[in-house]
């Protein structure tokens, strides 16, 4: 039903001699805190300021009579009596989360968007064809789509900012993320007519080592993908110029201002046209993936789940 809002609220309370109480928002606070290790981030996903939550899980500390958390400058870890406590409010959370979803479906509540985040490679390789059949079938669910690198698209994750995130490998696995492999793609060397003589023959790594290099900035996964790569052939990876976006790899190629790595896909249409040309190596440059990443501690809404499944099937 367009336009109707249901609220549900749970109230659970702990009652102690002394009249204090903890309700389910004490609880719901401690979760996420326990769950993120860090009270901004707990903030962030709970759409308040971390001064609440801190007071929150000190008055929830008072009113139980103990200690919950470590704190430390990297964020928290719980107690012995913290992580017992954890044991029994996580699943409650989790089912209460539950419940109110599949009560907003039976009422008829459609949740009308779902945020993504998604890199330049995937978003263009593999996420907008996907888009294009969800939005044919679920035509009343509004998109929200950002673009980040792989590090700041996990970190919106985990903060609960995004629902899903569509990112491309090498990326640092944590066990409560799901992370589905979907298209796997490949890099090569290409260069402008300048280097026209490095196409005509197979080139060792070591060859053109010194030429000037195009790469992604050295905050991006690309980077450091194939600042590997250089180290797992003996060599030094030393750009000669940086860029922000994937997309000015190519033009500044094309200006012969150096060579550079690209997914091949990008590459071949300019290819074709001979407006670049590729330069062979003998090193085999490690094959890459696409993949979907959700966080399986929170719950998605029908839309998004509907989503995942979609962007998960490689047919």
């Amino acid at each position: 039903m367009a336009g109707l809002s249901i609220g549900v609220t749970i109230s659970i309370s702990y009652e102690r001699s002394d009249g204090m109480t903890a309700n389910f928002e004490h609880y719901k606070v401690f979760y996420y805190v326990a769950k993120y290790k860090n009270f901004t981030r707990a903030a962030n996903a709970l759409v308040t300021s971390q001064p609440s939550v801190t007071y929150c899980m000190q008055n929830l500390e008072s009113m139980l009579g103990c200690k919950l958390f470590i704190r430390s400058r990297k964020g928290v870890t719980l107690t012995a009596e913290g992580e017992l406590l954890y044991s029994f409010v996580a699943p409650a959370c989790k089912q209460l989360m539950q419940g109110e979803e599949k009560l907003r479906e039976l009422m008829g509540e459609q949740h009308d968007h779902i945020n993504v985040g998604a890199t330049q490679m995937s978003m263009r390789s593999y996420l907008v064809e996907k888009l294009k059949i969800f939005q044919e079938q679920y035509p009343q669910v509004k998109l929200n789509i950002f673009n980040y690198n792989t590090e700041q698209t996990l970190s919106e994750l985990k903060a609960g900012k995004i629902d899903l995130a569509i990112i491309t490998t090498p990326i640092d696995n944590e066990q409560r993320l799901k992370v589905v492999d979907v298209k796997p793609f490949k890099s090569i060397l290409v260069g402008g007519d300048r280097y026209q003589e490095y196409g005509e023959r197979k080139m060792f790594l070591s060859e053109v080592v010194k030429l000037p290099l195009i790469t992604m900035c050295s905050t991006s996964t690309t980077f450091g993908f194939l600042q590997e790569f250089y180290r797992s052939c003996g060599l030094t990876m030393q750009p000669a110029i940086e860029v922000a976006t994937m997309d000015l790899i190519i033009p500044v190629i094309r200006k012969n201002l150096g060579i550079g790595f690209v997914p091949e896909e990008f590459a071949i249409p300019f290819l074709e046209r001979k407006e670049i040309m590729e330069i062979k190596l003998h090193e085999q440059i490690p094959e890459r993936k696409i993949c979907i990443v959700s966080d399986e501690n929170r719950p998605l809404s029908t839309a998004a789940r509907e989503l995942q499944n979609m962007l998960e099937c490689q047919k």
